[in-house]
């Protein structure tokens, strides 16, 4: 076999030799790296692991792992996807019945709240950049979400923490057509499983057209989550995140970026009111 290596993004790199073909990973420190050491050798040996196992190296801030063939990116419109990658947070959620994630000392305490304060914070800062693409009413009303969200949010129970993986975007979940694997545990921490629950909610709405009630009958098990925790539901965290991130991109990035956000958060903001009015009946 010849050997290669092909660079797939900035710090990772598609490496093949006489031993097959690797994804190789290079973090900012080995404190981070051993982070993704631990939950992997924690995960890839229990049965029907839904993980890829980690390759010894020595170099302590790379990642090396087996290169997963034949796979595509998760499509959240899709049903089957989006009943597999639920199947898999639950697996991954349930976790902590055999392993004391809690006790780690490389995984730390998760508050969505505090976070989402932070954001809406951050976004206000930056609304005079939103009110030149989206104009000043619709980011008002972008802002007023997030305010009424906040003002009457639930707390969550501390007690019952596990590991979250904590980006549930799309392309962390990958299939072969046979098996559905996690990864990119850089953002993993300690928390209660609603919060990723909601996470993920929030990540599948914007696929079905905001339709809670079409994500509650496929998924029952969603329902007490979600009437619990109704305010969570209706903070628009997608949107959020989406322009602080175009907010901080080059130049060169930006406007390519914003022209496919502004058609996103127009259909967004058209389809929350009935998303709110909906979830406040729920009971």
């Amino acid at each position: 076999m010849s050997y290669s290596i092909r660079q797939i993004k900035k710090n990772v790199w598609k490496w093949k030799n006489e031993n097959g073909v690797f994804s190789v990973k290079k973090y900012p420190s080995e404190e981070q790296a051993e982070k993704i050491r631990y939950i992997h050798h924690q995960l890839q040996y229990m049965e029907d692991p839904f993980v890829l196992p980690v390759m010894e190296s020595s170099q302590l801030d790379f990642i090396i792992q087996p290169w997963f063939k034949g796979t595509h990116n998760v499509n959240y419109r899709n049903e089957e996807d989006r009943r597999a990658v639920y199947s898999l947070l639950n697996r991954l959620h349930k976790t902590n019945q055999l392993i004391s994630w809690e006790d780690s000392k490389v995984l730390y305490a998760f508050n969505l709240i505090s976070k989402w304060q932070n954001r809406l914070l951050k976004m206000k800062e930056i609304s005079f950049f939103i009110e030149s693409y989206i104009g000043i009413k619709k980011t008002e009303m972008l802002l007023f979400y997030g305010d009424m969200a906040l003002k009457d949010m639930s707390s969550f129970n501390m007690s019952d923490r596990t590991l979250l993986h904590g980006d549930v975007v799309h392309h962390n979940f990958l299939s072969d057509r046979s098996s559905y694997k996690i990864i990119d545990f850089d953002l993993a921490v300690v928390g209660p499983k609603e919060m990723e629950n909601i996470l993920w909610m929030h990540r599948v709405l914007s696929e079905i057209d905001y339709d809670i009630y079409f994500l509650i009958n496929e998924f029952p098990k969603l329902e007490k989550i979600v009437t619990e925790h109704k305010e969570a539901m209706m903070y628009p965290n997608e949107l959020y995140r989406e322009w602080l991130y175009a907010y901080a991109l080059p130049a060169e990035r930006k406007q390519k970026f914003i022209e496919q956000l502004i058609p996103y958060t127009n259909k967004a903001l058209t389809e929350w009111p009935n998303l709110c009015y909906n979830l406040s009946l729920l009971k």
